[in-house]
């Protein structure tokens, strides 16, 4: 038997590795299709498609070498290159701006509305000498990713600070009316220009903090974002509200007595008015009928003496028949005798009476 397994050289055949040893090889050869299937994984790791709304930023060991807006993106893998996915330039942030740690306490308190007092609500000293709560919140959007990733940690304590730097010299400015209603004005036309200035405070606020924002970026320390609007409350301290409650309310009454006071004036102007329009009435209508009546009792004189001359004493006879009872209708007449210059006074019921009078 061993004749016939012999070969022809003489030498004996290798023998079959144990199972042992098969489930060794079979293991390296897993391990290494797997270790291949992994660094093709690794080297794609970083590859990846960025949507429409985000855009991305390409680091090389913490430095910023690119960056990318939405598509394609082919970059090493960890940690040679890291990708920072951030919201597009089309995307709005908010940010709410932090109170103080002093005034952080007054969240307690209650505002000009009766509503609670946010935490974030930070007092602000006005230009008419009064205080004023002013919680807003920030809405920004990203404009440079790169100095947005460098600087990332320091943009929302940034921000505040520009946004609190920005409403103390605002708010110096500006009366406490200008952030909300204390005092009355009365008119659709002073409400609708208190509208206008309150639009023009958050305008001169926005313009200061982008103004700033800008003046960091020339600098080179410029943090990549842009504020769009400021969403902005203002309360009263809670101290300062009854105080203001009670004014308003005075104001209001007063405005309401005033109102009373200038329609009851009105109703009296127009009684007065008709009072004497209907005394006016009256007085015309009585010498209408006077003057009337004395041209009735004169008709017949006048035609008299629109005749010719020869009814010269049909005139006189006239006058004397009519002049008695003319002067009777007299309390007291005085006669003037035109040759002697004596004057008469003669009473009109007993005619027969004469005084002389000098």
């Amino acid at each position: 038997m061993s004749d016939a397994l012999s070969i022809g050289d003489g030498q004996q055949p290798a023998e079959a590795p144990g199972p042992i040893l098969q489930s060794a090889v079979i293991g390296f050869r897993i391990v290494y299709v797997v270790t291949l299937l992994l660094g093709v994984l690794w080297l794609g790791s970083n590859c990846r498609v960025i949507s429409s709304d985000t855009q991305a930023v390409v680091t090389e060991y913490g430095r910023v070498v690119r960056t990318q807006k939405a598509g394609l993106l082919l970059a090493w893998p960890r940690p040679i290159e890291a990708v920072r996915l951030l919201p597009g330039p089309d995307r709005q942030l908010s940010r709410s701006v932090a109170a103080l740690p002093p005034v952080a306490g007054i969240a307690s308190s209650t505002g000009v509305n009766g509503n609670t007092v946010p935490a974030g609500a930070t007092p602000y000293l006005t230009g008419d000498g009064k205080v004023v709560l002013l919680d807003a919140t920030l809405i920004y959007h990203i404009t440079d990713p790169a100095a947005y990733v460098l600087s990332q940690d320091h943009v929302t304590p940034a921000m505040d600070r520009m946004f609190r730097a920005s409403a103390v010299r605002v708010a110096a400015g500006q009366a406490l009316n200008d952030f909300l209603v204390f005092q009355s004005t009365g008119d659709q036309a002073g409400a609708a220009s208190i509208e206008a200035v309150r639009g023009a405070v958050r305008d001169r606020l926005l313009g200061s903090i982008n103004a700033r924002l800008k003046a960091l970026a020339a600098q080179g320390d410029g943090l990549g974002v842009e504020v769009d609007r400021i969403d902005m409350t203002a309360w009263l301290p809670s101290d300062a509200k009854q105080a203001f409650d009670a004014v308003l309310t005075a104001s209001q009454k007063a405005d309401q007595d005033i109102a009373a006071a200038n329609t009851d004036a009105e109703l009296r102007r127009q009684g007065a008015q008709r009072e004497a329009d209907r005394l006016i009435s009256a007085a015309q209508a009585a010498a209408l009928e006077r003057t009337v009546t004395a041209n009735v009792d004169t008709t017949s004189i006048g035609a008299i003496e629109r005749t010719s001359g020869s009814h010269t004493g049909l005139a006189e006879q006239t006058y004397r028949n009519t002049i008695g009872g003319v002067l009777a209708k007299a309390g007291a007449v005085i006669v003037i005798d035109p040759k002697s210059g004596q004057r008469i006074l003669m009473n009109g019921p007993a005619q027969g009476q004469a005084v002389p009078m000098k």
